[in-house]
């Protein structure tokens, strides 16, 4: 005789669970699901009996989801997702605004990406965007999201990748330091640990270009520089004037705009590093982050300062 069906664990479980992942504390989650802090353990020690093993790793007051509970979380964000769409496709007299959870490399965040975000509502007013600043060091596949963009080109399992820009790279400084610089070796060099083969490869390039109708041989890749363990701590020691910084034009140019950066040598720039959005391969998750993905691929296209990379359209499967 088969045995019965197993019973599916209660959608306050998996509710529970999603908030607990997302959010990454017992207060955070009881908080927004309006129940109890115990009630959210209770639903959490029920599913992983029902599972039969541990979904988070306990560290201090947080909630770090384990290698079994990010696997579900992935599956479990993108199922309700879809039972969101699909109830709000029912009721369009009343649209809901659409939560996406976006993650992003510092600097292209705090320089880019913050200050032209209020344009999105224009063309997605029913999209609510978080998005969360993240350094190279970061684990980011710990992290909540739906999309993140990044420029490491790793493209995790069960993930797809759209290409979205490649980054031109020129050297900057404060405009006094700027005006008082005939050459790069008069300047002291600034860079980064997560990005010091951009300074080595601007040097190169400057090397090889004419100037006064000889070349650069003398400038050294070993000379003194200062390094700084994150790229936009090194952007800042250029913005006080501390010398000269390698970076992306994208990044730069509301600097260069406002006065408060100038560029040093404009004819010389190398190509840098190119970037992805990447996001879970579900369909529900493709949809929902469209009009983000279809917005932001406008707006490098139309600030001319790095190359947008061709790609599948934002909504393609």
């Amino acid at each position: 005789m088969a045995d019965p069906p197993r019973a599916r664990p209660s959608l306050r479980m998996i509710e529970a669970f999603e908030a607990l992942a997302r959010l990454g504390s017992r207060s955070a989650a009881s908080a927004e699901l309006n129940v109890t802090p115990g009630a959210i353990s209770k639903h959490l020690r029920a599913l992983e009996r029902w599972i039969g093993q541990p979904l988070f790793a306990e560290e201090g007051r947080d909630m770090i989801l384990n290698p079994a509970g990010r696997a579900l979380a992935q599956s479990v964000t993108a199922g309700l997702a879809q039972i969101d769409d699909g109830l709000q496709a029912l009721r369009p007299a009343e649209p809901e605004r659409t939560q996406l959870s976006v993650l992003a490399p510092a600097s292209f965040a705090m320089k880019w990406l913050v200050p032209r975000l209020y344009r999105l509502e224009r063309v997605a007013p029913q999209l609510q965007v978080t998005l969360r600043q993240t350094n190279t060091d970061d684990d980011w596949l710990k992290l909540p999201h739906h999309v993140a963009i990044r420029r490491d080109g790793f493209v995790p399992a069960g993930y797809e990748a759209q290409p979205l820009l490649r980054e031109t790279l020129a050297a900057y400084a404060a405009p006094a330091l700027a005006r008082a610089a005939t050459v790069p070796e008069a300047l002291t060099l600034l860079e980064s640990q997560t990005r010091s083969g951009d300074l080595d490869r601007w040097l190169v390039a400057a090397m090889a270009a004419p100037r006064d109708g000889t070349r650069r041989d003398q400038l050294r890749l070993g000379q003194p520089r200062r390094r700084f363990a994150h790229f936009y701590i090194a952007y800042e020691a250029a913005l006080a004037g501390e010398g000269l910084v390698v970076a992306p034009t994208l990044v730069a140019s509301a600097d260069v705009a406002a006065g408060r950066l100038a560029v040093l040598w404009p004819e010389i720039r190398v190509p840098g590093a190119a970037y992805s959005v990447v996001l879970p391969n579900a369909a529900a998750l493709r949809g929902r982050a469209a009009p983000f993905l279809g917005w932001l691929q406008a707006e490098i296209e139309g600030c001319g300062t790095a190359p947008a990379l061709p790609g599948p359209p934002a909504g393609a499967g």
